[in-house]
C-alpha cells in the first residue's frame, strides 16, 4: 500500500480482514451487476448468446455513463459525491471516458463469455474488459506510457530478454514519438549497469537497429519508485562500438535528512521485530531511500499472509512514529519493501518534465491490489492492470494497431 501520509494502516488492516486478496471494489461492483442477467437468462429454455450479450452490454453502457458522470463531478469540484462514488466508496478518478460496451464486445468475440451457462463473469473477465476500454480510450492521445517491471514486462526476477515480443512494441512506441518509462521499486543510485542488465534485450535491440538519438532519448528508467532517473543514450562500448545505455540525469526528488532517517529507522526496526517474531528466513537490507527484506534461506517457504503481516506491522510502526514523508510499503510476492516516495510522485514528475497530462499518460502494472505498489499511479494517470507480460502484449497491440490481432510487435 502506498500513501502520501501515514494514516492508512488501520483502514488497510480492516480491508485485509474483509476482502479477498487481489480484489478491487469497482470491479466487484460490476461483477455483481452482471450476475443478475447471468442468473435470469442463462438457465432459461430460450437462452441464446445474443440475449445474454445484449443484457450484459446494457449494464456496461450504464456503468460507462456512471464513469462519465463521475469524471464531470470531479472536474466541477463539487463537495457532494457522484452517483458512482455513492455506490463504490473507494472509487478513484478516471481521466478518460470508458466505452465498456465496445470493450465487452471485443472481449466477447474472443472468449464467448456470453455463451457460458455455468460460470458467471469473473473478476478477471471484468479486469480485462476494463483494460481494453482504457487502452481504446487513450490510444489516439497517448504521450507517456510507464511500465512496472516484474510480471509486467518480464517474468518475476528475470531479465528483459531479446526474444520478448514486447521489445518490438516498445520500440514502435518510441518511433511514434511516445515517451516510455520503466518505473520500478528497484533503486540503484549511480549504478545504471544494474538496470541495463535487467533491460539487456531491449538495449541490445535498440543498438542493433541503430535508432536515432532523438528516439533513444524518449526512453527512461525511474528507480526507487521516484528517487532516481536514467535516460537512454548511445555511447562507446568496451570494444569501441556504439551501444545504447542508461545515464543518470538530474531529478527533482529530495528528502529532508532527519525525516528520511526517522522513516527508515522505524521501518527497519519494525521489519526486524516482525521477522524475529514469526521466525522468517529474512535479513534486513537498507538502502539510501528504502529498507526491505532479503531471503536468507530460499528453501524455507514464506506465505502471503506472513508477508502481509510484515506490511501491516511496518505501516503501524510508521503511523506511531508520525513520519511526515510519503512512502510505499508493499508485498512484492516474495519479499517486503518500504520505499521513500511512491510511483505517484515518480510519474507526476515525469509528466511535468515531458508535458503530459493525466489523460495522456498510461501506466501498466500488475500490483494494483491493496498492498501493491502500482495502485498509487491511479491518482495521476490512466492505468491497466495486467497479470503477466502476455496481457501487456495484448494491451500494446490494441494501443498500437487497434486490435489484439493487429500487426506483430516484433520486427
Amino acid at each position: 500500500a502506498c500513501t502520501s501520509s501515514s494514516t492508512m494502516s488501520s483502514a488497510y488492516q480492516r480491508s485485509y480482514q474483509l476482502r479477498p486478496h487481489r480484489r478491487d471494489e469497482f470491479i466487484e461492483f460490476i461483477k455483481a451487476l452482471l450476475l443478475t442477467p447471468f442468473v435470469v437468462h442463462t438457465r432459461q429454455a430460450f437462452h441464446t448468446e445474443q440475449i445474454v450479450s445484449a443484457a450484459y452490454g446494457e449494464i456496461l453502457t450504464s456503468v460507462s455513463q456512471l464513469v462519465q458522470d463521475h469524471i464531470k463531478h470531479r472536474q466541477s469540484s463539487l463537495v457532494s459525491t457522484s452517483a458512482l462514488q455513492d455506490m463504490v466508496r473507494s472509487v478513484g478518478g478516471f481521466f478518460t471516458p470508458l466505452d465498456l460496451r465496445e470493450a465487452f464486445d471485443t472481449y466477447d468475440r474472443r472468449t464467448h463469455l456470453s455463451a457460458r451457462r455455468f460460470v458467471p463473469p469473473s473478476f478477471n473477465d471484468i479486469r480485462v474488459i476494463l483494460n481494453i476500454a482504457q487502452v481504446q480510450a487513450i490510444r489516439t492521445q497517448l504521450k507517456l506510457i510507464t511500465f512496472d517491471g516484474d510480471q509486467t514486462l518480464y517474468a518475476d526476477g528475470a531479465n528483459f530478454h531479446r526474444d520478448s515480443p514486447l521489445i518490438g512494441d516498445i520500440i514502435e512506441l518510441l518511433l511514434r514519438g511516445i515517451h516510455v518509462a520503466l518505473v520500478t521499486a528497484a533503486g540503484y543510485k549511480g549504478a545504471p549497469g544494474k538496470y541495463e542488465q535487467r533491460l539487456e534485450g531491449l538495449l541490445a535491440e535498440m543498438s542493433h537497429r541503430d535508432l536515432p538519438a532523438e528516439v533513444l532519448s524518449r526512453f527512461f528508467v525511474v528507480g526507487g519508485e521516484c528517487n532516481y532517473l536514467f535516460q537512454c543514450r548511445k555511447g562507446p562500448s568496451a570494444d569501441g562500438h556504439l551501444q545504447c545505455g542508461l545515464h543518470e540525469v538530474d531529478w527533482s526528488t529530495s528528502w529532508e535528512p532527519a525525516s528520511l532517517a526517522t522513516l527508515l529507522d522505524a521501518a527497519a526496526a519494525s521489519l526486524e521485530d516482525a521477522v524475529a517474531r514469526m521466525q522468517l528466513p529474512f535479513r534486513i537490507m537498507r538502502k539510501p531511500h528504502a529498507v526491505g527484506t532479503i531471503r536468507s534461506d530460499k528453501k524455507r517457504p514464506v506465505s502471503r499472509e506472513q508477508l502481509d503481516e510484515l506490511v501491516l506491522s511496518v505501516k503501524h510502526a510508521l503511523d506511531k512514529a508520525g513520519v511526515a514523508l510519503p512512502y510505499c510499503a508493499f508485498n512484492g510476492g516474495s519479499d517486503v519493501w518500504v520505499d521513500v516516495g511512491n510511483k505517484l510522485l515518480g510519474i507526476q514528475t515525469l509528466q511535468k518534465q515531458l508535458g503530459a497530462t493525466e489523460s495522456e499518460t498510461l501506466h501498466i502494472g500488475d500490483q494494483f491490489s491493496i498492498d501493491g505498489n502500482d495502485v498509487a499511479a491511479r491518482e495521476c494517470c490512466c492505468t491497466v492492470w495486467v497479470s503477466d507480460p502476455r496481457e501487456t502484449g495484448s494491451a500494446l497491440r490494441i494501443l498500437l494497431y487497434g486490435s489484439e490481432d493487429g500487426a506483430p510487435g516484433a520486427a
